[in-house]
């Protein structure tokens, strides 16, 4: 239906035929539910659909919307069908707006008919399939800007299971255990208060799936209390009160959201209404008591407002608030709009790196302000995983500490978030649950649902002591080698040439043979390809003029560089060079960053697999150029080689480093620079020295296969030679340690983090 009716309008991709569409199919699934639900006559909406053709249905739902929002006092200077008529005022704004709605046809018609009013009952329909149809109605590239992703049920509970609802569960266990049939009575009424006093705030609620899935879970927990009371007795003074008192006391005026998004605020509430009318329904069997059902009553809850630039306690105040929960936008700094980096800069002031932080960051301080107030308020946030990884932490997490005392009680490490749209997003998430408080320990659940126990969750999502890496200029201590990145031609690709390429010029240009050198990044590494470079460095001018060829590719690079001329695939670059590219175009010759080595160094691919144990390092002759995509350690021996390509460093690099997606992410900076070495004994350097080597020789003997071969799932299955020379070398860099852990990595990374802490103090 709604595939169809999109297909309608005049401009199907416009941001308003976008949002004129979700409202109509929202409200053609409320109405149908309402049917379903017995909230209208069975049948009515069924019938007045019937009571026109495809040709004229247009005209008849403009006429039911009006009719919907028109109350019974304004009702009576009005002369509906009397069809029209027997539709009740629905309220609560779902029917308020004008909307475009397309002339409908035949097709359309047929699909509410049939497939919708008779074929489907709506009675018992999921809330969240709003949140769904929310999503699908919206373009790939609006979700993006917005950083929009709507929520599972099953990620969900991710978020609140760990929040409060296990604990509810829990609580409300031990009271049914009760064998003292008065004091099982007198908790349970307290227990009933309670879930009636529980107030939530999602402040970026979205399509309101937290909320509604919160809704429900407490009406069952209190559709329990009162089935018990009931059975002990009770119903006299459970439910023979006044209407007003009525034995319901979990009520949508507890459930607050905040949603910059103004449709999207309008299905929240209308995913609220359907929670509250099915839980109604359901209460009603336990209570044997009939709930008013129209029309709708607006609780006021979910305002429409940018939430970095809200105070929260204009939604609810922070002494009335019990939780926050919800799935803030994801959009990482690099995607972040000029104002939504005010936004965040605004809240955490001009710290450094404030300007690098995700826009997720601004909730987390927002949320932390207000249990500043209330330290009571549990916070509970899905955020993209790179605010606990690579550069953001530190900023973060020591802001939020430092200001405001907060300690992370829960946490989900990286998974991957799947949303119920069709064309649904693959986000790389964490949630972080999180109050003010001492450190008391906590729970770190894994991407499989196994959950372990922590001493001090950490920032990092470990068990391990709250201390924060920022990146560095130089290594932790003398006598290493220094690492840089590798060069950056900025040559639009004019440069660069596979083996094809590069034998297919050379027939052209013979001469410059001797200017062809060897090119690697991450990927020819890890997969052992071949790609060449044309190195011109100081080349005379008299040489360039005298190869034709050469001179073109070099005045493509100024081009390139000065924005006016095309890349080697042929295309524009859409916004100006920034002006020290633009300065470049004077040197042409030169790479934009020219870093080639003069003796042997050491390569780490930036960017490697999160599957693999070991990320794979090499040694490179000078004649090989290295490209920006790696970094390179220059002067580098066995030892050093020992040592970096080890369990201890690849565990510094999984814990600290950033990723890219769930891809390890290699910076000198903040994961070399920072990694505390061992203090090598006697007989250290030549044991890792010679083991170091072991792990060559045995690549060595499998030359035939590329490092995403030897690293990759068969590892231990079909290079065993290798894996064991890597055991023996992690073994000897744990002795060279002075401790025995037996490559248990939890260990590994608590104790690196101590040596960096001692290393760094003062």
């Amino acid at each position: 239906m709604h595939n169809e009716i999109a297909g309608l309008y005049h401009d199907p991709d416009s941001e308003e035929s976008h949002h004129a569409l979700s409202v109509l199919c929202t409200r053609l699934m409320f109405l149908m539910f309402c049917e379903d639900a017995g909230l209208i006559e069975p049948g009515l909406f069924r019938d007045y659909v019937a009571s026109v053709d495809g040709a004229h249905l247009r005209g008849a739902l403009i006429e039911l919307f009006a009719w919907l929002d028109t109350d019974d006092e304004a009702r009576k200077q009005e002369y509906p069908s009397e069809l029209l008529a027997r539709f009740p005022y629905m309220n609560g704004g779902l029917f308020r707006e004008r909307i475009q709605i397309p002339q409908l046809n035949e097709l359309v018609h047929y699909e509410i008919l049939v497939s919708g009013c008779q074929e489907f009952d709506w009675s018992g329909v999921d809330p969240t399939v709003f949140g769904s149809i929310f999503e699908g109605a919206l373009s790939h590239d609006t979700r993006r800007s917005g950083g929009m992703h709507y929520t599972s049920p099953e990620n969900i509970h991710k978020v609140i299971d760990p929040l409060f609802l296990d604990g509810l569960k829990e609580e409300l266990d031990d009271i049914l255990a009760k064998q003292n049939p008065s004091a099982r009575t007198r908790a349970l009424r307290a227990y009933h208060d309670k879930l009636g006093r529980l107030t939530f705030l999602d402040p970026a609620c979205g399509s309101g799936n937290f909320l509604t899935e919160s809704y429900v879970c407490l009406r069952r927990l209190e559709n329990t209390v009162l089935m018990e009371l009931q059975r002990g007795g009770q119903s006299e003074i459970s439910f023979e009160e006044a209407e007003e008192e009525g034995p319901v006391k979990v009520t949508l005026a507890n459930f607050h959201g905040i949603e910059v998004n103004d449709f999207a605020c309008c299905v929240a509430r209308t995913a609220l209404w359907i929670a509250e009318k099915q839980a109604d329904i359901n209460t009603a069997k336990v209570v044997k008591r009939v709930y008013d059902e129209l029309p709708l009553r607006e609780y006021g809850t979910i305002v429409k407002a940018n939430a970095l630039q809200l105070d929260w306690n204009e939604v609810v105040p922070a002494s009335e608030c019990d939780y926050i929960m919800g799935n803030p936008p994801f959009i990482g700094a690099s995607l972040c709009t000029a104002q939504q980096k005010d936004d965040v800069v605004s809240l955490f002031g001009k710290i450094k790196l404030s300007n690098s932080l995700d826009y997720v960051s601004g909730w987390y301080y927002k949320a932390s302000e207000m249990m500043a107030v209330n330290p009571a308020i549990r916070s509970a946030l899905v955020s993209t995983n790179s605010i606990c990884q690579g550069e953001q932490v530190a900023p973060l997490w020591d802001t939020l500490r430092e200001r405001f005392g907060i300690r992370i009680d829960f946490a989900w490490r990286t998974f991957i978030w799947n949303s119920q749209a069709t064309d649904e997003a693959h986000v790389h998430c964490v949630i972080v649950g999180f109050s003010v408080g001492d450190d008391t320990g906590g729970v770190i659940y894994e991407r499989d649902g196994m959950e372990g126990s922590a001493q001090c969750v950490s920032p990092y999502l470990i068990d391990a002591p709250w201390i924060t890496v920022s990146g560095r200029s130089k290594p932790l201590g003398p006598g290493h080698p220094v690492m840089k990145n590798g060069s950056k031609p900025t040559d639009g690709g004019w440069y660069l040439f596979t083996d094809e390429e590069k034998d297919e010029f050379l027939t052209r240009e013979p001469a410059s043979a001797g200017f062809f050198r060897p090119w690697v990044g991450s990927v020819e590494f890890i997969n052992r390809t071949n790609r060449w470079c044309l190195y011109l460095g100081d080349v005379s001018p008299s040489e360039i003029v005298s190869m034709p060829h050469v001179l073109e590719r070099v005045q493509a690079v100024r081009d390139v560089r000065l924005g006016v001329g095309p890349n080697s695939k042929g295309k524009m670059a859409a916004k100006k060079p920034p002006a020290p590219t633009q300065k470049a175009a004077a040197t042409p010759m030169r790479f934009f960053c020219d870093n080639v080595q003069e003796d042997t160094y050491l390569i780490i691919p930036k960017v490697s697999s999160s599957n693999r144990r070991y990320v794979p390092i090499g040694f490179m002759e000078p004649s090989v150029i290295a490209s920006d995509l790696v970094a390179t350690a220059e002067h580098a021996t066995l030892y050093d080689f020992g040592i970096m390509t080890s369990q201890f460093h690849n565990a510094w690099l999984r814990t600290v480093g950033g990723r890219l997606k769930s891809d390890y992410r290699y910076t000198p900076g903040l994961v070399y620079n920072t990694f505390p070495w061992p203090e090598p004994k006697n007989g250290d350097v030549d044991k890792i020295s010679t083991l170091a080597q072991k792990v060559l020789d045995a690549r060595e003997r499998h030359s035939g296969c590329s490092y995403a071969d030897l690293y990759g799932s068969n590892f231990e299955l079909l290079f065993g030679d290798l894996a064991a020379a890597h055991r023996e070398l992690d073994a000897a860099v744990e002795a060279a340690y002075g401790v025995d852990f037996n490559g248990d990595e939890e260990k590994i990374v608590a104790h690196l983090f101590k040596l960096y802490a001692q290393k760094t103090e003062g």
